[in-house]
């Protein structure tokens, strides 16, 4: 007989075969397409364009990205892998510009037991979709994201394991009137949810920056600060906090591609599945590697 957990798992196992199938096959659609087509001279729909239209939250600890994270305050460890991948964007003659594209991240706590010991105590699981929408300085970003979280092996004896997944919708706006300045904010409404709680949850934040300054044998900096909010009605209501204080470092000055080292602060429940009615109150240090 197969107890509540291992269907659980089997579920789980379901649904990410499911998933990656259906990446696959819309992958497979870019042989239709050249790298760089254009209907019309006006309009172009692009395949694997080289930057997504909607420029990743870099303030969020959800938001596929890597990094490795010290937490100072408490002896453990993060390792973050993560990554978006835009299919296509749509080009049209007239209006805003369209993309479509898949996301996924891993994001998982280590112990520090001391003599190089570094046992896992959790590991959570993003993968989703999203539409993305971009006209001057305002942009839009609509997801599905399914979530899952793994207790380690470390805490299988001393910790009650419980099956914890979500599938959400998310709607977010991003708004950058100048350079140096981003906001943002969204809904998201969490359609299925094991343990079930309250689906609803409201997320802003924001994105503030130096001018670019000269840096290390001709490379650029930025100085940079964010603060992320999300407003969640699970758990008895939380007012989860995320904010950093760091540099930007880029080979070019206009590049997206760069290294961030940062201090982080983190205030409300854990982001972990497996704890996410624990109170989780850190400072840490991080280095993230922005594709």
């Amino acid at each position: 007989m197969m107890n509540t957990g291992d269907w659980g798992s089997i579920l789980i196992l379901k649904h990410r075969i499911r998933t990656f199938v259906f990446i696959i096959v819309f992958m497979g659609l870019g042989s239709v397409f050249s790298p760089k087509s254009a209907w019309t001279q006006e309009s172009r729909l692009i395949f694997m364009p080289d930057e997504p239209l909607y420029n990743s939250l870099i303030g969020d600890p959800r938001e596929p990205q890597c990094a490795i994270i010290a937490q100072t305050s408490q002896s453990r460890y993060e390792g973050l892998i993560g990554k978006t991948i835009e299919l296509l964007q749509w080009t049209p003659k007239d209006g805003p510009d369209w993309g479509w594209g898949i996301e996924g991240a891993s994001f998982i706590e280590l112990d520090s037991l001391g003599g190089g010991v570094f046992p896992e105590r959790v590991s959570d699981w993003y993968l989703g979709m999203y539409f993305s929408e971009s006209e001057g300085d305002l942009s839009n970003r609509l997801e599905y994201i399914h979530v899952s979280s793994h207790l380690g092996d470390e805490l299988f004896d001393t910790v009650q394991r419980f099956i914890y997944t979500r599938e959400s919708f998310r709607f977010t706006s991003s708004y950058t009137p100048v350079d140096n300045l981003r906001l943002y904010a969204g809904v998201g409404y969490w359609g299925h949810m094991a343990p079930a709680d309250k689906p609803f949850f409201i997320h802003c934040g924001t994105e503030l920056y130096t001018d670019p300054f000269h840096f290390i044998a001709g490379t650029f900096g930025r100085g940079y600060f964010t603060c992320d909010l999300k407003f969640k009605d699970e758990a008895g209501g939380v007012v989860d906090q995320a904010y950093q204080f760091g540099l930007k470092w880029t080979w070019k000055k206009d590049s997206h591609q760069a290294i961030r080292m940062a201090v982080l602060y983190d205030n409300g429940n854990s982001e972990y599945g497996q704890f996410y009615r624990q109170q989780d109150n850190r400072w840490g240090l991080g280095i993230y590697f922005d594709p």
